[in-house]
């Protein structure tokens, strides 16, 4: 079972080209999910269910949302600036297939959680993401040193997807923004104090193909 996973707010144009191109590749997915953290404006996108999230939602709490409704096998969960490759999700799932011990893969080398496969069996283990972390930022860090230490690799399956980048700021007026800025320093500080230091950008344990 693959479920696609896409939070999102308000940038409607790019989920629905997220959502269709990930219909049209070589591998589609059983489901895809739709967390509308958007206070519930999102309109019906051809193909996918719409959840509509809790208002203020963090990043983590979405992606929580989103495997707890999937809760099986892989979930790839995607920003909603993404556009996938016609091969992409073949490659995710099979890299995953092919190396178990992979519980995040990804396609995007150095944006790796943008798009991400995580393994069921992976999230359940470091116990979901941290919520702890407001709004964005450093949740993705903690969970990859959350998975090492739990003797998960991180994966490499390149494909060609496209990634708009910062659409979500980009619909933000100047109060929100500072906002953004305060929970930045208050997420990297929450970091901080549970690792010891700044975040370092942890290296993928398995080459595309599996072998380590």
């Amino acid at each position: 079972m693959i479920t696609l996973a896409i939070p999102t707010y308000r940038r409607f144009d790019l989920l629905a080209a997220c959502v269709a191109s990930a219909l049209h590749g070589s591998m589609v997915p059983d489901r895809v999910l739709i967390i509308d953290n958007s206070g519930g404006d999102c309109p019906p996108i051809e193909g996918a269910q719409i959840r509509q999230g809790r208002q203020p939602q963090s990043v983590a709490k979405a992606w929580n949302d989103a495997c707890r409704l999937a809760s099986r096998d892989f979930i790839i969960l995607s920003n909603d600036d993404i556009t996938f490759a016609p091969n992409t999700i073949a490659r995710l799932v099979g890299e995953a297939q092919h190396y178990p011990k992979a519980g995040i893969v990804s396609p995007i080398e150095g944006q790796r959680f943008s798009c991400f496969l995580i393994r069921w069996a992976a999230y359940l283990d470091i116990g979901g993401f941290d919520e702890g972390y407001t709004a964005a930022y450093f949740e993705d860090n903690h969970a990859a040193r959350m998975l090492a230490l739990r003797g998960w690799a991180m994966a490499l399956a390149p494909s060609n997807v496209q990634h708009v980048g910062s659409a979500t700021i980009a619909t933000y007026d100047t109060a929100r923004m500072q906002q953004h800025h305060q929970d930045f320093r208050a997420n990297e500080a929450r970091y901080v104090r549970c690792w010891g230091g700044p975040p370092h950008h942890e290296r993928y344990t398995v080459p595309f193909g599996g072998q380590a």
